[in-house]
């Protein structure tokens, strides 16, 4: 090839040009559209499109007055069904072609971004100014506590819907771009092959064209529709690279029917089955995507499908006195019409239509569904009953308590989908990557076409524009987005059905480097029920037994090389007796209600300071967890690396938690650890897919082969591969249900006698908390004598507003901490709180309610 000078400089300079161009329109500062105020004065709103992106994409709101977004989808499809405010712990589903609200609580002021499901599309809220007091310093996780409560069931029945409708729209597309498509790609690749094998008429270019207009503006409408809204947003994806893709060489092919004379020899080919393979190929990637995320989500789907239809209401005020198994003694009625106060009858056999307490009669109940345990519970009179729980045995009267979203079946699928919608911080290098992902493919292709053009063998134009598609096409920004979100959404539901509820994806990730678990002793490890001879007003725990499943769990932490340790308020005989029967480390006793925080914090600074004296990075195992049940145990669990709360204790401790185990057994714990151990593991096989296409296919397309072998990819090829490069992602996503999470709850050992008897050949290492004050603090005129709830100090000395010089109490751990401009402060209601640390600050901005109660 003759090399030009001119013609080389003018590609290059061009391409500089496009290049400042395309990185100026996409990294530009975007003007924020600021929201309005409602008729009440009261509250802010902005309504957002949703089409091919959300416009405006940024949205400005003053902070301390309460937000509702209006999302207005224009579209269908599963990309933007959901919008999630991942800081906010808030994910909305939005119905396609239909208007949603999403109401938000006064927000401090700070940025709040928020994405679709398939973390593709990004918008951000902007909250601005001062807020007042009570708001100022809010956590933004307590914004998804003010969204109304939603029917978990009723959201998954419209989702599901949704999902069905364009799995048949997806199927009618891919039917006719097949049948459309096929001809010309059979008789183009037969003339490529041998010329005499097809009758010149047929592979004219105009019926080529004829054939694959259709394909291009009615079977690729979805890609289209959502691909050039993206670029015009600033925020492009998937579908804006193969819509221009597609584009090009369409257009390229156009011009060869109409002018053929405006390109050079050996430039005149048109590429119309590229363009009708590309998008037959991507719809029935999408189809196929879209079939197998139906079941990311199975494992709460069928949790939700477990509910029964139909109940069993009793027609009398009382079950006195009444036949209630008498059919003529009953009507049946739908499940949604039950209410609060109800009395139902629930048959042998039959479901728990919803949550309530047992009036009349017993029964065994399988509960396996809610808390993971396959043994049945025996239940009586003044029991709580949860829905979806069969009876194995046994009939009864339950009165219905809780009915609709309020029952713990909703509670655990709308816990599931607020983690679901959090992210893992494995997920923040992937979404860096993924901001800048799609404009860096746009800026290699222009390189690519100006390099081929410029340099290239001939035919130059030919090559640059194959090469150029095909990099556009290949590339497949989902697979970055997708890799994290899938395989947590996988994990959540796995653990849901195992009795194991995880809060948010970052406490997922992390449960695999615990290193440290200290245990609340007293219905935590024992089963808390107190001595029959204490008294009323002091209980006593001496003759307390231990949990079934209490040995095994410990025994499989020790042999994974995790130290255990047991706080407990007993004397040092009764608790060290508890540690040797269950194999525990060390047992801290005589413990302060209000001292377990404290030694949280303790061993985490111990924990700390020998990292920082060894010089060496933190261990990956290094995490501090906390398992209790009760009030007194929430500070710790906040303060806590993380927190772990028994299903069977108080709301309290499991609001302060980052996991609760529904059944209270304590093998749950190892359950935990092997669920984060295969999510990550499959997450890291997800990112490496991801990544690894993406690093090898581009180049590939772009022709860095083509010196030493003489092949460049054909923009067919490329489409195909993009299509199935999401599929593997979310098949390999789905692998995790096939995942045991309950293997080495048991360490191998076989029975509770053997496990017993291993812990009973450890020795613990006995520590007496023998502190006279938590606080240490040398005015003993501000500290009450009732060291009970470290939390009424706090608030005592803050109530009076220490001054500079003087102390104050952390209201998490319990510390002293001095009281100058260098303090750690928190404000809340107007006051101000000192913290040893940002450990502490941090816990206290999740929950403030729980440390001052």
């Amino acid at each position: 090839m003759e090399f030009n000078l001119f013609s080389t400089a003018a590609a290059l300079i061009a391409a500089a040009a496009l290049t400042w161009l395309v990185l100026r329109f996409f990294f530009g500062e975007q003007k924020a559209a600021s929201g309005a105020m409602d008729a009440s004065g009261k509250r802010q709103t902005a309504t957002i499109t949703v089409k091919g992106g959300y416009s405006p994409a940024v949205v400005s709101m003053r902070a301390g007055t309460p937000i509702t977004l209006t999302f207005d989808r224009q579209e269908t499809g599963e990309c933007t069904s959901h919008v999630v405010f991942g800081d906010l712990g808030l994910d909305a589903m939005l119905p396609g072609n239909a208007v949603t609200d999403v109401e938000l609580p006064a927000l401090p002021t700070g940025e709040y971004p928020f994405a679709c499901g398939m973390n593709m599309v990004h918008g951000l809220l902007k909250v601005e100014g001062n807020a007042s007091a009570g708001t100022d310093k809010l956590h933004p996780l307590t914004a998804s506590a003010e969204a109304p409560m939603v029917d978990s069931a009723e959201a998954e029945r419209r989702e599901a819907a949704e999902r069905t409708k364009e799995i048949t729209s997806l199927t009618r597309l891919v039917a006719i771009g097949t049948v459309l498509t096929l001809p010309v790609f059979i008789v183009t690749m037969l003339h490529m092959a041998n010329p005499m094998l097809v009758p010149h008429w047929m592979v004219n270019p105009w019926l080529q064209a004829i054939l694959i207009t259709p394909v291009m503006f009615y079977c690729g409408h979805p890609i289209h529709a959502v691909g050039f809204p993206a670029l015009a947003h600033r925020s492009p994806d998937m579908n804006s690279l193969v819509s221009l893709g597609t584009s090009a060489a369409y257009l390229y092919s156009l011009v060869t029917c109409v002018a053929p004379q405006v390109f050079p020899e050996g430039s005149r080919e048109p590429y119309f089955e590229s363009v009708g393979v590309v998008i037959t190929l991507v719809l029935v990637g999408r189809l196929l995507e879209t079939k197998a995320r139906e079941g990311t989500g199975k494992a709460v789907q069928s949790l939700i499908k477990l509910r029964p239809r139909n109940a069993h209401k009793l027609n009398a005020a009382s079950p006195e006195n009444v036949e209630w198994l008498n059919p003529a003694n009953f009507t049946d009625m739908d499940i949604d019409t039950i209410a609060v106060g109800d009395l139902l009858v629930v048959k042998n056999g039959e479901r728990v239509p919803t949550d309530g307490i047992i009036v009349a009669g017993n029964a065994s109940i399988d509960e396996s569904m809610i808390t993971g345990e396959s043994k049945p519970v025996t239940k009586t009179t003044g029991a709580a009953v949860t829905g979806a729980t069969v009876l194995l045995k046994g009939d009864l009267v339950m009165q219905a308590t809780q009915v609709g979203a309020n029952t713990v079946l909703s509670q655990i699928a709308a816990m599931v989908a607020r983690a679901q919608a959090t992210k893992a911080p494995v997920q923040q290098l992937a979404d860096r990557i993924a901001r800048y992902f799609v404009p860096a493919v746009m800026v290699i292709a222009i390189w690519t076409f100006a390099i081929w053009i410029a340099l290239g063998p001939a035919p130059q134009l030919a090559h640059a524009l194959i090469t150029a598609v095909s990099v556009l096409i290949i590339a497949c920004p989902c697979a970055l987005g997708l890799a994290t979100p899938l395989s947590v959404t996988v994990s959540l539901g796995l653990g849901a059905t195992n009795g194991v509820l995880v809060t948010s994806a970052k406490a997922l990730e992390q449960a695999r480097r615990i290193g440290t678990v200290v245990f609340d002793k007293t219905g935590t490890i024992t089963r808390g029920v107190v001595d029959a001879t204490a008294d009323w007003n002091k209980p006593s725990y001496e003759q307390d037994t231990v949990k079934e499943g209490s040995p095994e769990a410990i025994a499989a932490l020790r042999a994974r090389g995790i130290r255990t340790v047991m706080l407990s308020g007993d004397k040092a005989e009764v608790a060290g007796r508890i540690a040797r029967e269950v194999g525990i480390d060390t047992v801290i006793c005589e413990v302060k209600p209000d001292g377990k925080a404290y030694w949280i914090a303790k061993l985490q600074r111990e924990r700390d300071e020998n990292t920082a004296t060894s010089g060496s990075s933190r261990a990956p195992h290094d995490l501090i967890a906390m398992v209790g049940d009760g009030i007194n145990d929430a500070p710790a669990l906040a303060q806590a690396d993380l927190g772990i709360a028994i299903g069977t204790g108080t709301d309290v401790a499991m609001q302060s938690a980052d996991v609760t185990l529904m059944s209270g057994d304590l093998r749950g714990v190892i359950r935990t650890i092997n669920l984060s151990n295969a999510t990550m593991r499959n997450i890291r096989e997800n990112l490496g897919w991801a990544f690894g296409y993406n690093i090898i296919g581009i180049p590939i397309a772009a022709g860095v082969l083509y010196p030493f072998t003489g092949w460049l990819l054909s923009p067919m090829i490329a489409g195909l591969a993009m299509a199935l490069s999401s599929v593997c992602l979310v098949l390999n996503a789905n692998r995790l249900h096939a995942a045991n999470i309950s293997g080495g709850t048991t360490t191998d050992i076989t029975g509770s006698a053997a496990a017993t008897t291993t812990a009973n050949t450890i020795e613990p290492t006995v520590i007496v908390d023998d502190r006279t004050s938590l606080n240490h603090v040398t005015d003993q005129s501000n500290n009450p004598t009732n060291k009970e709830n470290t939390m009424d100090m706090g608030m005592h000395m803050h109530h009076n507003a220490p001054a500079d010089g003087e102390t104050a109490t952390d209201p998490v751990c319990g510390m002293t901490v001095a009281v100058n401009d260098d303090a750690i402060t928190r404000e809340y209601e107007g006051k101000s709180y000192y913290f040893c640390g940002e450990h502490c600050a941090t816990n206290f901005a999740k929950a403030p309610q729980i440390f001052l109660s």
